[in-house]
């Protein structure tokens, strides 16, 4: 089975996890000058710096806008600080917030725009900036799906806080994780004490568990047992915490959200900061062949062609997905396809009271993406074998139509 996710993780990163003496101030200042800003704080997942982040600045009974295709944590986080979700439909060219759909969102309430980079493509955050026209409007970047080596004249970071994460399907791999960067002093230090506050311990069965996903990241055939492991240890840790309510939005929040970030994770970060431009490169060359093996599938939108984008996913529509059952008919050729969201955030149950309208290219997005093995382990061979399987798949569909 060709995964459609896979850590870029080697010996390499054992041993730099196994190695004592740098640490998580020192991942910090190298992710900081990575992503462009003066500061990064490290935590244990990308939305607790989010919800650390509004603690901190005291963001409350606030509307907060952001894109109905986006992840549901992101949503949560708003929420569970007690602000109101905005939401606002994205534009099928790059999958990110239309900007008059956000500017239509704006009310007097407006404190906060989370501006999301999906899927790698980028977001203009200055003409965010612009069209908010209020330095009340705090602008934060969701950079999740992101990850650029910073340059001089390429620009950095150009929100208030940006967020960024290491998870198993990103660009960089830490276990787990992420970071939030800030080029403010003042708003570094007050997240800073918050987390140190709220998010300093963590115990010895998760550091364990953390360990252990570290070892089997690097195995394709582990897949299901890290699934596993990760589902069998959110039950046991969320025992006793979980709301007596399912439909409760703190269930959406990871568990363990409020542990801190483990010092050997910072050394596997600094370990694969080195090797970002490897994987960035070899994505880029994954991109390249994708778009000429499938420019004329019929049925199929190549994903889009967009100047600076890092591609965390080659995102591709295929009208009638779910009709034609072609994820399934895709694992059937030893493909794992899938889709990242296959929601429409403000028509989920948990979220329903916030919606405003339709998000007709929001709609779009959750019938008909796809998205395609990109990670650095996937081979040329096995890329155009992937292209020609999803050929072969939609022109055999076409014929019997």
């Amino acid at each position: 089975m060709i995964h459609r996710h896979r850590p870029y993780v080697d010996s390499s990163d054992i041993l730099a996890a196994l190695r004592p003496g740098a640490g998580r101030e020192e991942f910090e200042s190298a992710a900081a000058a990575c992503v462009g800003a003066r500061y990064a704080l490290a935590f244990a997942y990308g939305h607790s710096g989010l919800i650390a982040s509004f603690r901190a600045l005291g963001l409350t009974e606030v509307d907060v806008v952001l894109p109905a295709y986006t992840c549901t944590v992101v949503a949560d986080a708003v929420v569970a600080c007690g602000n109101r979700p905005v939401f606002v439909d994205i534009d099928l060219a790059d999958y990110n917030m239309r900007l008059d759909a956000m500017e239509a969102a704006l009310t007097p309430q407006t404190r906060a725009i989370i501006a999301t980079h999906m899927y790698g493509y980028p977001t203009d955050v200055d003409a965010i900036r612009d069209v908010a026209g209020d330095e009340r409007v705090l602008i934060v970047e969701d950079s999740a799906l992101r990850l650029r080596r910073f340059s001089p004249g390429t620009g950095g970071l150009r929100g208030d806080v940006g967020l960024f994460s290491f998870g198993h399907a990103k660009h960089l791999f830490t276990v787990q994780g992420g970071i939030i960067a800030t080029n403010s002093a003042e708003l570094y230090e007050r997240i800073r004490a918050h987390r140190d506050q709220e998010m300093a311990h963590l115990p010895a069965a998760l550091w364990a568990k953390r360990w252990l996903q570290l070892l089997l990241s690097g195995m394709p055939f582990a897949k299901s047992a890290l699934h596993e492991l990760r589902d069998r240890t959110q039950e046991m840790t969320a025992a006793g915490r979980a709301s007596s309510d399912p439909n409760s939005l703190s269930t959406l929040v990871e568990p363990d959200h409020d542990t801190a970030y483990a010092d050997f994770q910072a050394r596997v970060g600094l370990c694969q900061l080195r090797k970002l431009g490897t994987v960035l490169n070899r994505r880029q060359e994954l991109v390249e062949c994708y778009n000429r093996e499938l420019c004329d599938v019929p049925g199929l939108t190549p994903a889009p062609v967009v100047p600076d984008a890092t591609y965390s996913h080659y995102t591709v529509r295929v009208a009638g997905r779910d009709e034609i059952d072609f994820v399934h008919r895709m694992e059937s050729k030893g493909v794992e396809v899938g889709q990242v969201y296959d929601h429409v955030l403000p028509f989920r149950k948990r979220f329903r009271p916030y919606a405003r309208d339709r998000y007709p290219n929001t709609e779009q997005a959750t019938r008909e993406v796809v998205n395609l093995p990109v990670h650095p382990r996937v081979t040329s061979a096995e890329a155009q074998y992937i292209a020609a399987s999803a050929r072969d798949i939609l022109e055999r569909v076409g014929l019997r139509l």
